[in-house]
């Protein structure tokens, strides 16, 4: 009777856990919002905490997870050269992941927000 007890009590705490921010790692995502002619990605690293994307450059990071706590840091990238407003919205999205404190979902898309930053992704397709 014990063991069907903490089952089931096991069962209901997971069942109730609203954190899915762990399902980041090693996924990969589209932000929603990129300018035209643009494709912004952003993905997790699967064994560690680090992310890796494309806007114009390829760029890579770390990040800190506590939660639905979320800060990246160390960000680089590469250096290559686009159209001038290609390089802005580079610069503005690196700017806004920068300023991103928390992370959620909402209906399969992933959420990164921080102090007038709103970042939304969809999974991106598999290849």
């Amino acid at each position: 009777m014990k063991k069907i007890l903490a089952l089931a009590c096991g069962l209901f705490l997971a069942a109730c856990s609203p954190d899915k921010t762990s399902d980041i790692k090693g996924n990969n995502y589209i932000l929603l919002d990129a300018p035209e002619g643009m494709e912004i990605s952003l993905s997790f690293d699967a064994e560690g905490p680090k992310f890796y994307g494309q806007a114009v450059n390829r760029y890579f990071g770390n990040y800190e997870l506590n939660g639905n706590k979320i800060k990246f840091s160390a960000i680089g990238s590469t250096m290559m050269a686009a159209p001038e407003p290609m390089m802005k919205a580079e610069t503005d999205y690196f700017r806004a992941l920068d300023n991103v404190e928390t992370i959620r979902f909402d209906n399969g898309n992933l959420i990164l927000s921080g102090d007038e930053t709103t970042l939304k992704f969809q999974p991106a397709e598999t290849k």
